[in-house]
């Protein structure tokens, strides 16, 4: 009899773990489009084969379509779409959310989750797989379990859960002068199917 590889809902390595979701969710088939492209990091060294179809807000190379994911232009086109939008809530001066984007406000990310969540289920196909990126965080001092919030705004735009896949942190930059919440070393890929 033959052995097979243990797929596993915890890792450090994501282009592994996305690898794993289309095994296991999508026949092992291409993610055929990643409307928050950014300069494409999912699919470095094509370890995550690059999708056909590529869009961002703020296209930064050749080939990356200028679509908002709020608003796709798209009905019913796509098999399997991958969401990993900014999670950063800061202001002008964070140079992480210069390079990935970031909202001003708690209340403006929640409001692009759910019209984003919304037109990626007009975009996907009949019973088609969304994997989504999220992460918990802290803001001034206030912990967002936020997991909990996309769950719930999947399951009011239509999807059903199937599975959770935790990407742990082997390094994270540590400023603070005092803590008061566990430090978030992890983030999750959640897959989302459409009803």
């Amino acid at each position: 009899m033959n052995q097979v590889d243990v797929i596993k809902s915890i890792g450090y390595d994501e282009q592994e773990i996305i690898n794993n979701i289309l095994v296991l969710y999508n026949k092992g088939n291409s993610i055929d489009f990643d409307p928050c492209y950014n300069v494409g990091g999912f699919y470095r060294n094509n370890v995550v084969q690059s999708p056909d179809w590529k869009s961002d807000i703020n296209p930064l190379l050749p080939g990356v379509e200028k679509f908002d994911v709020r608003e796709l232009p798209f009905k019913e086109k796509f098999k399997c779409i991958i969401f990993d939008p900014p999670f950063i809530v800061a202001g002008d001066n964070s140079i992480m959310g210069e390079r990935y984007g970031y909202f001003d406000s708690v209340t403006e990310m929640r409001s692009f989750w759910v019209d984003s969540l919304f037109s990626l289920q007009g975009a996907l196909k009949r019973r088609g797989i969304l994997i989504v990126k999220c992460q918990d965080f802290v803001i001034g001092r206030k912990n967002y379990i936020f997991l909990h919030e996309v769950i719930s705004m999947a399951r009011d735009s239509g999807f059903k859960i199937l599975d959770l896949f935790i990407l742990l942190s082997k390094t994270r930059a540590i400023r603070i002068k005092t803590q008061q919440h566990a430090r978030k070393y992890h983030s999750y890929f959640l897959v989302l199917k459409k009803l």
